[in-house]
């Protein structure tokens, strides 16, 4: 059950994480790391980070912050820049920071003041706060006086039930709020790593932890992937953004050239609202209308509360209100288990109520997600990107998400999801962890380019 709110939820965080648009735009063009950081790095070492995953939607890992060092776990998303934390000066009404890991300054020997005022924007709200220096360690190294946002505010619900607990940004500068210099930069500048590369392998197999996949700083890990690499420049230093040759499935052609980003932020791949349309069409895939969840917190929100105090489970209790089985089951069981959590948590009647009434805004179909028929999937249509004339295929199996919901009963939610981005961007698709889990991702930054090769 914890999985469908995992993937419920962090659709959203993953599709607002993509929504922080640079003040200004920088043009493409190789990095000259040994002008620009010193003396070559290849003294240096490659710091391996293992990774959490959390329903196929999610891959976080361990960070420390402070002397003595506070533990955080951190969601590591190539579509920002900046690091932020929940912040013990959080106020307690504030449930997101309440149920995470908070940064506590006072406890540690190592705090430096900065102050200034932290505001990033996401599709829900703002995620607000301060700026703090503070040594950070990540991999066996720690960085010196890094900068980061202690976060007082968090946006609306949809942090409640995330496995991490902050956000590490991998993108450029150019986009950092603040000019804050992101944890890459000084990895590089501070000589802690071998190669300005990172690479990403996400592992969709295995949820045990630790065992959700890998980040590797300072170069590769050739036992996660098969065959060479297809290199990408860069076509803007703000996202990792490059272009692409064009979408197809079959003989079908949905995109021509355009210009894509490579974002481990984002659950899914996003592209313009019509040209999804065409593929969820062609995979029937079909929404989950929230009208049905907004009705049903409406009419027996009180009654969930009741069944939930008593024991029972969701499932259980959506059998009590004849709810399940039927085609409301997914829907309220889904809520459900997120009142549950709640619940546990000592929040009010009156905070439950207010939160499931805005989980139905994260359900399926709303922001553009879909489900299709799980009995479908092993006869649905492979879905090719193409890179430098290079095809990528996406099998049935790395495009849907199949979830859990109860014992017996599951969901399969297709992996693209259609947003139209401000024309000001210049970008039209977002190749999130579903392509970034079927093909291991190399972010170049000495090169100005990214690699994808065939994970193993």
């Amino acid at each position: 059950m914890k999985a469908i709110f995992a993937l419920v939820l962090l659709l959203v965080v993953a599709s607002q994480a993509m929504l922080k648009f640079p003040v200004k735009r920088l043009p493409g063009g190789g990095l000259n790391y040994r002008s620009f950081f010193g003396e070559p790095l290849s003294q240096k070492r490659q710091l391996s980070l293992p990774l959490d995953m959390k329903g196929d939607a999610q891959w976080y890992g361990s960070i420390s912050i402070g002397t003595p060092p506070q533990r955080f776990e951190v969601l590591f998303d190539t579509g920002s820049s900046n690091l932020w934390i929940p912040s013990s000066e959080c106020p307690i009404w504030i449930l997101p920071c309440d149920l995470h890991a908070q940064y506590d300054h006072t406890k540690s020997k190592t705090y430096q003041v900065n102050g200034e005022k932290f505001s990033i924007q996401y599709g829900s709200g703002a995620a607000s706060g301060f700026l703090s220096y503070d040594n950070v360690a990540l991999g066996g190294v720690t960085i010196q006086k890094q900068v980061f946002a202690e976060i007082t505010n968090e946006p609306g619900i949809a942090f409640l039930a995330a496995g991490f607990d902050g956000l590490l940004g991998l993108a450029f500068d150019s986009i950092s709020v603040d000019h804050a210099t992101p944890v890459w930069y000084n990895l590089l500048a501070q000589k802690l790593v071998a190669q300005p590369v990172f690479a990403f392998y996400l592992n969709r197999q295995n949820s045990s932890a630790g065992q959700g996949g890998e980040l590797v700083l300072g170069g590769t890990d050739p036992k996660h992937y098969t065959g060479a690499f297809t290199f990408a420049p860069l076509t803007n230093q703000t996202y990792w953004e490059f272009a692409i040759d064009g979408v197809s499935i079959g003989s079908t052609v949905i995109a021509g050239p355009s210009k894509a980003i490579a974002d481990s932020g984002t659950s899914l791949i996003v592209g313009p609202t019509k040209l999804i349309d065409q593929i969820q069409k062609l995979i029937g895939a079909n929404s989950i209308y929230t009208g049905e969840c907004e009705l049903l917190v409406k009419i027996e929100g009180k009654q969930i509360i009741k069944y939930l105090e008593s024991g029972v489970t969701p499932t259980q209790a959506c059998q009590s209100i004849d709810l399940c089985p039927g085609s409301y089951c997914v829907v309220c069981t889904t809520v459900m288990f997120y009142a549950q959590e709640l619940l546990a948590n000592n929040a009010t009647d009156s905070e439950v109520l207010a939160a499931i009434g805005e989980v139905c805004k994260f359900i399926p179909g709303n922001s553009g997600e879909r489900t299709v028929e799980c009995e479908t999937v092993p006869t649905l249509p492979v879905i090719t990107v193409t890179i430098g004339g290079v095809k990528f295929d996406l099998k049935p199996t790395d495009y849907i998400n199949q979830v859990e919901v109860s014992a017996g009963a599951a969901i399969c939610v297709s992996g693209f999801m259609g947003m139209d981005l401000p024309p000001q961007i210049d970008l039209q698709w977002i190749l999130g962890d579903v392509f970034m889990a079927a093909y291991y991702t190399q972010f170049d930054y000495g090169n100005s380019r990214v690699g994808f090769a065939t994970a193993a």
